[in-house]
């Protein structure tokens, strides 16, 4: 019998983008390790999990059913032509009822707001180290959820436009493996809860180099596709891709990107980083390179004068 280990549904204009995770074995998701080599344990556990790959999971509502096969990895990812469909019934194959156990919600209605926020989360709402993949791997390993750091600024923004209703997607290339970690870290540090688009997941030997592809460009592509009344603000850092995707987005969606934001992860900033800050920069698009240490205060109130609040 499959196991749902990931589902996210966020409902759009007319459809509902439903993605996610089933495993062959039925699993603990969230866990609070109160030791650090237990910590280590579980995530290593999570690379040891057998998917339900290459399999037809069935989506049932009272109107209709649709039927999905996952890939390789387990892995799902449709959007459906659905509206208000919260109540939703997953199936296995064999006709078994997939239930969700996650703590985490699965579920998330499009809000009346005219804005939308998309961010990404490691270096960008918590400190992961992902300039360096040893780092970033004892990070995982040894770091428990609840000793994990926030971004104070990036979060102070997350907070405001959680407390105005704004609904936040956030979308990290971190693997699916870690979907349980990453919600514990939420819930400990008070993070605005919202829909989390992982990457697929990955064995433990995909692990030093993984192949995460085109992943969050194309999330990107089809939430504001599928939102055309709504305006997005984006927030990164300059770890990764983040200013050569969110550039490509912005020049596609011009009408539609509010503000950018990206955090600056170092106290230097090198010539490739300063060449993809002037690209997003000529963009046109109203855009920020904040430090840890900027006024969010005053970026808020900023931020209440561009939003009309």
């Amino acid at each position: 019998m499959a196991f749902l280990w990931h589902l996210t549904a966020l409902e759009l204009k007319d459809k509902v983008l439903v993605t996610g995770t089933a495993l062959k074995n039925r699993t603990n998701i969230d866990k609070s390790p109160k030791s650090i080599l237990a910590n280590a344990w579980n995530v290593l556990s999570s690379y040891r999990k057998k998917t339900y790959k290459l399999k037809e999971i069935l989506i049932e509502t009272q109107d209709q059913n649709y039927s999905i096969v996952t890939s390789q990895k387990g892995y799902f990812f449709e959007i459906l032509p659905l509206k208000n469909v919260e109540d939703f019934k997953i199936y296995d194959e064999q006709h078994n009822q997939l239930f969700i156990h996650q703590t985490h919600p699965h579920y998330f209605q499009d809000l009346s707001t005219s804005i939308e926020v998309i961010s990404d989360i490691d270096d960008t709402v918590i400190h992961s180290h992902t300039a360096s993949a040893l780092k970033r791997i004892f990070t995982i390993l040894f770091r428990r959820p609840k000793r994990r750091k926030k971004v104070l600024f990036s979060n102070s923004l997350l907070d405001f436009f959680d407390e105005n209703k704004f609904r936040i997607v956030y979308l990290s290339k971190s693997e699916s493996n870690l979907f349980g970690l990453i919600t514990a870290i939420f819930r400990y540090n008070e993070i605005p809860v919202g829909p989390l688009f992982l990457t697929p997941y990955l064995k433990f030997k995909s692990l030093f180099k993984p192949n995460k592809g085109q992943h969050k460009l194309n999330f990107l592509h089809q939430i504001i596709l599928n939102l055309p009344e709504k305006n997005f603000v984006l927030i990164g850092d300059d770890t990764q891709k983040d200013m050569d995707i969110y550039r490509e987005i912005v020049n596609a969606y011009k009408g539609q990107i509010t503000k950018v934001y990206i955090r600056q992860t170092s106290f230097y900033v090198d010539e490739d980083q300063k060449a993809k800050w002037k690209a997003l920069q000529d963009t046109g698009v109203d855009c920020m390179y904040f430090q840890d240490d900027d006024d969010s205060d005053l970026e808020i109130e900023e931020l209440k004068h561009l939003l009309k609040l």
